[in-house]
């Protein structure tokens, strides 16, 4: 019991403690954003018919209709006892039913990614044998703006990120003993299938891990002088042990596919195409999803990664023969490095529909800082420190300044290029609170009625809820006036009726910059 108070020993633990509790009441205070809802109702059709199935219940199921159904639905299911507990802690009941399920889900992802964070930590010190290195990257990770703004709300990248950080902990360590050991030991494989068959239920895409699998396999058997056939003929029990592990797991997560297990490979190709008609921001230019350029990833990768990232990336290639002259770090980062510029290169040859920046290939970002930070670890102990304390000291100020915009941030590169028709903002819709907000010091008569592009995320946080809200197709037909219209996300430059007066910007300013980023905009038409 003495250990447990140790705060020596345990500081990290004691940190990511308060860490937790203050990111999940600060998750509950974002609002809803716009993708939520429809993930919310996969999630719930999954979890009736699983229900239903394994155990006679008798939920309708009606709502199945028009959902993309290769959504995945294991974070749905592992969020329900989180989800009773933060019920239990927080009156949420200020908002629909409906909408207090979905806001429920937040801290479930905050969970979740700090949960990302312990193993980010033990991937960094499998490499760098330093505890205290080690912990100070995983602040540095916590404190990223990028990633901490999404899991305050972002039910599908950052249970991703996390499970797939969790799983090459796993590959790591089990191909690191094998090396040394020439055993795998069958508790470790479980794990990793489990996890493994999880990302999966997460998204389908998480089919791209066994390609890290299959770089770790590689460059692991090649370091310990065995040849692939011994291989297989000493171990492919345990490689089937792994790989049935892996799909009960999936299936048993993924309802959507009971009715026809073979379904998945339809489900492969459909996400892998996933129709969106949207066009994403970048660099001044509109890259639409269904025909990005091959500059899309690397663009958007350059900006949102820190410059703290790209140093030590650059320092990498410099000091890439003394960094590998250790087998560690020949099968950890070598094959985290492979894999994640594999899977970027792969990305942009089968020209994969991609849009919202980088949010779909979010959990390559760990990644990415795990090889920057173990590279910089090779520096002189007071310049790494120095420098990586720095950083953490410009990200909790840029937190604490933009929230709950933190996932909008880019790095200091932007000065040269500006960020405003540059980049895409707010395309979330996180603003929608904050415009409920201003909305309600305007004390609107229940006649006086607002058309928004995101009126659903507006509602629930109106406190007068007998004004009338028109569907945004309403925005050029004959209204009674005076209305009001709010537009956000990728709508702020839309076409207003005439006499229609800004009266209100909400705006951000990130880095040191005096560039105001307009997030959204309320409009009074007389």
């Amino acid at each position: 019991m003495s250990q447990i108070f140790n705060f020596k020993k345990n500081y990290f633990y004691y940190f990511l403690f308060i860490y937790c509790i203050g990111g999940i009441f600060l998750s509950l205070n974002v609002g809803i954003t716009h993708d939520e809802y429809h993930n919310f109702f996969v999630g719930e059709s999954n979890k009736k018919l699983f229900l239903n199935t394994l155990f006679g219940n008798n939920y309708r199921l009606e709502i199945l209709t028009g959902l993309n159904l290769y959504y995945g639905s294991g974070f749905h299911l592992l969020s329900i006892p989180i989800d009773y507990i933060i019920n239990l802690l927080f009156n949420l009941d200020y908002v629909s039913s409906e909408s207090k399920n979905i806001l429920l889900k937040h801290p479930s992802v905050f969970i979740f990614f700090v949960l990302s964070s312990i193993y980010f930590r033990k991937i960094i010190f499998l490499v760098t044998k330093d505890k205290h290195y080690s912990s100070l990257c995983t602040v540095l990770y916590l404190s990223y703006p990028y990633l901490l703004g999404h899991s305050f709300f972002n039910v599908k990248d950052i249970p991703f990120l996390s499970v797939w950080l969790i799983c090459t902990f796993y590959i790591a360590n089990i191909s690191i003993n094998f090396s040394k050991e020439k055993k795998i030991i069958n508790k470790n494989l479980i794990i990793l299938g489990i996890l493994s068959g999880y990302l999966l239920s997460l998204r389908i895409t998480g089919i791209l891990i066994f390609i890290e699998y299959l770089i770790f396999f590689i460059l692991t058997i090649n370091i310990s002088n065995l040849s692939y056939f011994n291989f297989f003929r000493l171990f492919y029990k345990k490689i089937i042990l792994f790989f049935l592990t892996t799909l009960f797991i999936f299936y048993f997560l993924s309802p959507s596919y009971w009715n026809n297990p073979l379904d998945v490979i339809n489900g492969i190709k459909v996400m892998s195409q996933h129709i969106q008609t949207v066009c994403t921001l970048t660099l001044g230019e509109c890259m639409k999803a269904q025909n990005l350029p091959s500059s899309y990833l690397p663009i958007w990768i350059f900006f949102k990664l820190p410059i703290l990232i790209l140093f030590g990336l650059i320092f990498f290639i410099f000091k890439e023969k003394k960094f590998f002259s250790l087998s560690n770090n020949v099968i950890i980062i070598g094959s985290i490095l492979s894999s994640t510029l594999l899977i970027i290169f792969l990305l942009i040859l089968f020209n994969v529909n991609l849009y919202d920046e980088i949010r779909q290939v979010m959990f390559l970002i760990p990644l990415i800082f795990i090889i920057s930070m173990s590279a910089m670890f090779i520096l002189p102990k007071k310049i790494s420190y120095s420098l990586i304390g720095i950083f953490i000291i410009f990200f909790v100020f840029q937190n604490v300044k933009i929230y709950p915009y933190n996932y909008v941030w880019l790095n200091n590169l932007t000065t040269f290029t500006k960020v405003s028709n540059n980049f895409e903002l707010d395309y979330w819709g996180v603003s929608s609170k904050n415009i409920a907000f201003f909305l309600n010091k305007k004390n609107l008569d229940s006649d006086e009625c607002v058309i928004s592009n995101r009126n659903r995320g507006i509602k629930d946080f109106i406190e007068n809820k007998n004004i009338c809200f028109l569907p945004f197709n309403d925005l050029h037909k004959k209204n009674t006036r005076p209305f009001y219209v709010a537009l956000m996300e990728r709508g702020t430059n839309k076409g207003l009726p005439n006499n229609c007066k800004n009266i209100h910007n909400e705006k951000i300013n990130i880095n040191f910059s005096r560039e105001n980023l307009i997030m959204a905009k309320v409009f009074k038409c007389d």
